[in-house]
């Protein structure tokens, strides 16, 4: 029913969504305000975030509709979500007005046959087949960036590269040689101050800063220290040819 609205705003979904099903209701509701509304700061989206729990979130999407300023002669779901695709649809168009305003209905149906006319190609990267955009990926991108400490992002997708990222660095065969660092953690409150004394969170920024600059000028001089003596070691230990000597007077 949905379907043209979900590929118009980039939301490939098989079979297009179920309304009925009060989870995916507001999976696809967060969703719309989350990519393409943003009516809402990424705070005050907390509500709709808990799509398991009708308690919460039900009065928060009431909420949210008059907020948005729904009509009020909206009788059904299934005429609140059309009003809310068409809502982000003109959204969308305003933000990308220069994107949009050469596609005609001609052109539309000459690419479509172009499309259909090529050959297709079966590709057997597994990962083809995910749909990256659905309600399990996305939450099981957020659950992955969770366990590893990844900062919240509205988008799941570059919480899901910062996931990578740290997967790549933190747990890599090299990285998992190194020996773990224990001991007493370093007093962070303490010592001199940074000047933003009225300011807390900037002056624990400004002190995490200062020790991180610390421990790079530390590995450089560490750095500075092994090559030192790799050419100390060649100096001190020169090597004679003898074939090149002479012997006697002309």
């Amino acid at each position: 029913m949905f379907e043209r609205y979900l590929a118009a705003l980039e939301y490939p979904a098989e079979g297009g969504i179920n309304i009925d099903n009060p989870k995916e209701f507001r999976n696809i509701v967060l969703w719309l305000e989350d990519q393409k509304i943003r009516h809402y700061t990424i705070e005050d989206r907390a509500n709709l975030r808990k799509v398991g729990s009708s308690d919460e979130w039900d009065p928060a999407y009431v909420k949210y509709k008059l907020d948005l300023k729904f009509p009020t002669d909206l009788k059904s779901k299934s005429e609140e979500l059309t009003w809310l695709f068409l809502y982000a649809i003109k959204l969308e168009y305003s933000d990308n007005v220069d994107r949009y305003r050469p596609v005609t209905a001609a052109r539309k149906m000459d690419e479509e046959k172009k499309a259909t006319a090529a050959p297709e190609i079966k590709s057997t990267n597994p990962f083809d087949n995910i749909d990256f955009t659905s309600a399990d990926f996305e939450d099981g991108s957020r659950k992955l960036a969770e366990k590893l400490g990844v900062a919240y992002h509205p988008d799941h997708l570059v919480s899901l590269r910062a996931a990578g990222r740290v997967i790549s660095t933190q747990f890599n065969k090299e990285t998992l040689k190194e020996p773990i660092i224990t001991g007493k953690p370093f007093p962070l409150d303490e010592g001199a101050g940074m000047g933003f004394d009225k300011e807390p969170d900037m002056e624990k920024a400004a002190r995490i800063l200062r020790l991180l600059q610390i421990q790079s000028v530390r590995k450089l001089q560490t750095a500075i220290n092994e090559t030192i003596v790799s050419v100390q070691n060649i100096t001190a230990d020169p090597r004679t040819d003898t074939s090149l000597g002479k012997v006697g007077m002309k």
